[in-house]
């Protein structure tokens, strides 16, 4: 049996954040009829030849979904073998929704908190203040042991804002994002980030607990099998890349990809690239002279067989990973 990560799309929102380019719509009205589409196609999923071994809820906002609705979803769904994960905003969490998920199996909740800062919240048009976002981390630490946070990072006029001593102790892991541009440019700023030394940082963007990583994502990452569900959700199964449209109520899959051997190699190195734990030198071959000349610019280095980029390779990725494949 194959392990698999399964992932949920719930494309509805209270408002759209003006940075966000996720597809989410808010009108809420059709939550129903979108979950009548979703269950149906959860169902038609031949689960018997893998082991799950994470669910991902994501958005759009799935914490606007009832304790009724999220029951209906997983009804349909087998149990997961590890990390199961829901996406919640501060203002739509409450005692009953942790309760609900707790009952269905979910043990990972992942905040939108985005800043700790009042007046980068309003101009990123988020619906919650600093107070919600720390109450939500109290409430969510109460029911799960397992707590996230997404912070924005690089928000021109702004400045980071280290979460304080009494959120870290609370949570377990964080994202930190640079802000895009809607013609997804990063705007990079190269601002800082200071983190206890509990949280190391195992992947370009995410920091955890020794033990807290995302299993979820670490199936991405490391080029494992996935399956998603809902409209605009990404699938990667037996070698291709499948998507579903964008359609609410009417969407489709279609191939994206049939991966080629030098598709998957340059995928490897892209995604080790990012990850703390590096590439193997074995994808690497031919690639001697560059992978020296990038130790000598202090980009890379090399530890256990695998080549990994340094602080000061991070901030250039995608340089990198044009040198090696």
């Amino acid at each position: 049996m194959k392990p698999l990560a399964v992932y949920i799309h719930i494309p509805f929102c209270e408002q759209r954040c003006g940075y966000c380019d996720f597809v989410s719509g808010c009108d809420l009205t059709k939550i129903d009829a979108y979950l009548e589409r979703l269950v149906a196609e959860i169902k038609a999923f031949d689960f018997t030849k893998y082991t799950v071994q994470s669910i991902y809820l994501g958005g759009g906002t799935p914490s606007l979904l009832s304790p009724v609705q999220i029951k209906k979803i997983f009804t349909v769904l087998p149990p997961s073998a590890g990390e199961v994960t829901i996406e919640v905003n501060p203002n739509s969490l409450t005692v009953d929704k942790c309760v609900a998920y707790r009952a269905v199996g979910i043990n990972r909740i992942s905040i939108g908190v985005q800043s700790f800062d009042d007046a980068t919240l309003r101009d990123l048009g988020r619906r919650h203040d600093v107070k919600q976002a720390v109450a939500a981390i109290d409430l969510a630490a109460e029911h799960f042991t397992n707590v996230s946070i997404d912070l924005i990072k690089d928000i021109p006029g702004h400045h980071f804002v280290t979460p304080p001593a009494t959120v870290l102790d609370k949570i377990k892991h964080l994202s930190i994002y640079s802000l895009t541009r809607d013609d997804h440019c990063v705007l990079e700023t190269d601002e800082p980030v200071r983190l206890p030394r509990a949280f190391h940082r195992y992947e370009v963007s995410n920091y955890a607990r020794q033990g807290y990583e995302s299993r979820h994502n670490l199936a991405y990452w490391s080029g494992g099998e996935y399956i998603g569900f809902g409209c605009a959700a990404h699938s990667l199964l037996n070698g291709e890349r499948f998507a579903n449209t964008n359609d609410l109520l009417n969407y489709h899959r279609y191939t994206t990809a049939v991966l080629t051997p030098a598709m998957v190699r340059e995928e490897q190195i892209m995604l080790g690239l990012r990850l703390r734990t590096g590439v193997s030198l074995g994808l690497l071959s031919g690639r001697e002279n560059t992978v020296k000349t990038l130790q000598d610019h202090g980009l890379v280095k090399i530890k256990d067989d695998h080549l990994i980029a340094t602080t000061k390779g991070l901030k250039i990725l995608n340089q990198l990973w044009l040198q090696l494949v």
